[in-house]
């Protein structure tokens, strides 16, 4: 068995190359499916490969109040940013310290974390419709 450490974008994709912790290179090819934390798959050789997702740095706020907390999802929704949120916490990725800066007034501390965004706007295949018409 061997284990590799993937990040956000190839388990999203679902297509990357990876090194395992034994430093052999892995393909990993799933045509558009997703991998999340745990994973096993079986290589063409054989192997057992482990998915492990690697943390990214995120900024966390922690939300009391709920006029802060629309306050401060205008403010991400402004900056078109990817979002996931546990309980009264949100999680932004920490992209240095330009994020941080902007958003001071929220009290944002800076974590370490497997970042899964589950906050997506949903987007409707249908932009105008003339079926009223």
């Amino acid at each position: 068995m061997r284990t590799v450490e993937v990040d956000r974008v190839c388990a999203e994709r679902g297509k990357c190359k990876v090194r395992t912790e034994r430093g052999e290179d892995v393909f990993i090819n799933l045509k558009g499916l997703s991998i999340d934390d745990g994973d096993v798959f079986q290589t063409d050789e054989g192997y057992i490969i482990v998915i492990k997702l690697k943390e990214e740095n995120v900024l966390r706020f922690t939300l009391n109040d709920p006029v802060t907390a629309f306050k401060l999802g205008y403010a991400i929704g402004n900056y078109h940013l990817r979002v996931m949120l546990i309980n009264n916490e949100v999680y932004i990725l920490d992209m240095g310290g330009y994020l941080f800066e902007k958003f001071k007034e929220y009290s944002p501390k800076r974590d370490r974390i497997v970042f899964k965004p589950n906050l997506e706007l949903p987007v409707s295949d249908v932009v105008i419709s003339f079926d009223n018409t």
